[in-house]
């Protein structure tokens, strides 16, 4: 039997009493006859007054208390469930009472609920009660053993005083006593629809700007979990610059598919839409990915102003809408297309402009961005109302981390796209990641970033931290730095991203970008499927060898000799290498994040244990 469980119960028909709240840290000089007031002009004394994301929802639920601000398609397409500022605050702090029964502030809480409102409801109940939010996607159902053991080692490593589930999961896990073992000493809370409000129980806590909000675990190629320990100064700073930087207002309306356990699904899907009082309409990921015009229907159906996802979404579109469902969208409203998260291939911005022209998608609605979880979400963004820069380089150049913006030989030219200039109030750097100086203009370095939206640091890990948080400009007293682990250089004010150092493939010397030869694969062979490949190398005899994954295509009818030699000869003609080993594996099999970042490191377990 499970035992310390809640249950927090939601009345449907929300009877609020009237809001009354008088915060001392909190200046709310407005007119009370216009709820509906226009907060965007009051810009500077929200930002200046707002000390954490529980003051911003408290100002919102006071001064718009029936204005939506998400939206949330349970099938993907009409199915709405909706959720208003002062709904936002009631269900908040009814889980809130409950948690603080059972924690103080500054325990970690583990949120093992699926997309959707009582996930926001949860998240920011969570912090209502001045607990540290830990967003994880909630182990398959129908795989739970297996899939389970992602969450365990989180839990492992944050050690949660309670986990936050829905009735479905809380069930399942009941009814497993070897499940239950695994989840000792931990309170289960119980979130759902059908239920009582209990926000009259709510006590404010004593959370300042610098405490801690949310551990934020990095979905990357490595098999240990890293908590980024993000403060609500970091969320607000970087909620603050994306609002500057794309200039949104609250007459934005938006659309996000991507899930709320990824920082771009979390603080650009979910916060960014609380901070500057705008509705964003919601789409589980998984339907989406199912059919990725829901994607590109909400935003005709809601006249979204504002998007934003990683490249191979935009890509997927392409391969997936067909000619007779574009000519049903209608794209004009959209200003805001942010492409980030993941390599930008200018060959897919094109294609796509080109594309969906048809359907009103405009020239300049592409943002390019980069950021990364450990500096909160955006660290430099492509200017708004503008065509995205892209810098022309030689191949031969980026081998040996040079920049060399002419060549000879046409083909040796590669285009990368520019990630704009940095944010406000941040300073990148372009350093040198063994010698730890500062590049050459010409030089293409690690990415090193300064400024408010840098995490503290990760979890529990002061040795992982102390690297990646104290990067220090050698003979200089600049510091600290975050080291990205990405490359890149800057040329005019923007700056460009190369690769990631950790999943760089270095043969004889010269540099290769494993997204590089996958394109290359990709485009070699039918069979492929598209974005279906992993390229990475191992080492052999004190060599790196080159492996390639490729998943193939159902129903693919192929010559096995033709597609290997068809994927050798792309990328020995490409790149002049040698393919060590090709796999062709089952649509799935390669391992990827939530947002389908491939997951380098467990390829390459996958493929050395055979």
């Amino acid at each position: 039997m499970l035992n310390r469980v809640v249950t927090v119960r939601f009345v449907k028909i929300f009877g609020v009493p009237q809001l009354n709240y008088s915060y001392a840290r909190l200046d709310y000089s407005v007119d009370n006859q216009n709820p509906y007031m226009n907060v965007q002009s009051e810009r500077k004394s929200l930002t200046d007054s707002c000390m954490t994301l529980v003051d911003v929802v408290l100002m919102r639920a006071k001064y718009q208390p029936d204005k939506l601000v998400y939206r949330f398609l349970k099938d993907g397409e009409s199915h709405e469930h909706t959720m208003t500022f002062r709904q936002l605050d009631q269900r908040s702090k009814s889980i809130a009472s409950e948690l603080q029964r059972r924690t103080s502030p500054g325990e970690r809480v583990l949120l093992l609920v699926p997309a959707g409102l009582d996930f926001i409801s949860s998240f920011f109940g969570t912090l209502y009660a001045g607990n540290i939010s830990i967003p994880v996607p909630p182990p398959h159902f129908a795989r739970i053993e297996r899939t389970l053991n992602a969450t365990l080692r989180v839990i492992k490593d944050a050690n949660p005083s309670v986990v936050i589930v829905d009735s479905k999961l809380h069930s399942i896990i009941k009814h497993n006593p070897e499940i239950v073992r695994k989840f000792e000493g931990i309170h289960f809370v119980i979130v759902g629809d059908d239920i009582d409000d209990s926000s009259n129980l709510w006590e404010r806590p004593n959370v300042s700007g610098e405490d801690l909000a949310l551990l934020q675990y990095t979905s990357g190629s490595t098999y240990t979990p890293k908590g980024v320990m993000l403060s609500h100064n970091n969320l607000l700073s970087n909620l603050e610059a994306i609002e500057r930087s794309m200039d949104l207002t609250e007459k934005n309306e938006s659309v996000f598919w991507l899930p709320p356990f990824h920082d771009m699904g979390l603080i650009g899907g979910i916060l960014q839409p609380l901070y500057s009082g705008f509705t964003v309409t919601l789409i589980p990921h998984l339907l989406f990915l199912q059919r990725p015009i829901r994607w590109l229907q909400a935003i005709s159906k809601y006249k979204a102003l504002t998007t934003g996802a990683p490249n191979s979404a935009y890509e997927l579109c392409l391969k997936k809408v067909k000619p007779e469902q574009r000519d049903e969208l209608d794209l004009s409203s959209l200003e805001i297309a942010i492409n980030g998260a993941e390599p930008i291939n200018v060959s897919t911005l094109n294609r796509f402009k080109k594309y969906f022209s048809s359907a009103g998608f405009r020239e300049t609605a592409f943002i390019p961005c980069y950021g990364l979880a450990e500096a909160t979400l955006m660290v430099a963004a492509d200017s708004k109302l503008s065509s995205s820069g892209t810098a022309r380089i030689g191949r031969r150049g980026l081998e040996r981390n040079e920049v060399e913006f002419s060549s000879i030989n046409e083909k040796d030219l590669q285009t990368l796209v520019s990630c704009g200039r940095c944010i406000d109030k941040h300073e990148i750097k372009i350093v040198n990641p063994e010698s730890c100086q500062n590049c050459s203009e010409n030089e293409i370095g690690e990415i090193w970033l300064k400024g408010p939206s840098v995490a503290k640091g990760y979890w529990n890990n002061v040795t992982e931290s102390e690297y990646a948080f104290k990067g220090y400009i050698n003979g200089t007293d600049e510091g600290p730095f975050l080291r990205t682990g990405d490359l890149g250089f800057k040329a005019d004010g923007e700056l460009y991203v190369t690769g990631r150092m950790k999943s760089l493939i270095i043969i004889d010397g010269k540099n290769f970008y494993p997204h590089d030869i996958e394109r290359v694969v990709q485009n070699s062979h039918f069979a492929v499927q598209p974005l279906g490949c992993a390229a990475f190398s191992i080492e052999d005899e004190g060599r790196e060898q080159i492996i390639i994954l490729a998943e193939i295509r159902r129903n693919s009818n192929f010559n096995m000799n033709d597609l290997t030699t068809a994927i050798r000869n792309s990328i020995s003609g490409e790149f002049g290498l040698s393919v060590a080993d090709i796999r062709t594996v089952p649509l799935g099999f390669i391992p990827r994040t939530t947002s389908g970042k491939i997951k380098y490191h467990e390829c390459k377990k996958k493929y050395l244990t055979n």
